[in-house]
């Protein structure tokens, strides 16, 4: 009797570590898996550029900086399905005048330029885009809206 009761609380000590360990996993080391295979800001722009060359006439000079809040990737899920991932960027956009349609960079004139570049996985037309906003942590109150680094 003494034996049965002592495997009894064997297994049921190996089975509280069990579900501790699976417990951890899921909540911790689970979504640092997900989220590692986020781009970052610099992993981005090669995107970003692309984005803008199909998006508008005119390249923009640089970028000035990169992650304009310092807090990362702003995840935003649109519903459980959809999630969007919005990067910030302050570009120089310079200052152009057409020469014969064609349009030409006015040296040391132009205008830094807050943009926002969102990619959604999930959208098998349009997985990138470009928009000029402020920047606004307020999308939508029933949505899920929080960083990543």
């Amino acid at each position: 009797m003494k034996l049965w009761s002592e495997k009894t609380r064997l297994s049921e000590s190996f089975m509280k570590t069990k579900k501790l360990v699976l417990s951890l996993w899921i909540f911790l080391i689970l979504p640092s898996v997900v989220y590692s295979n986020i781009p970052t800001h610099s992993g981005m722009e090669k995107n970003f550029k692309e984005t803008w060359r199909k998006s508008f006439p005119v390249p923009y000079a640089k970028i000035l900086k990169r992650d304009l809040t310092g807090k990362g990737v702003l995840v935003y899920k649109k519903t459980p399905l959809k999630i969007v991932y919005i990067y910030t960027y302050l570009i120089f956009l310079p200052l152009y005048k057409e020469n014969e349609e064609l349009p030409q960079e006015i040296p040391g004139k132009g205008k830094e330029v807050r943009v926002k570049l969102f990619y959604e996985p999930s959208n098998p037309v349009e997985k990138f885009w470009i928009e000029f906003t402020e920047f606004d942590e307020q999308y939508n109150s029933k949505s899920v809206v929080r960083w990543i680094r």
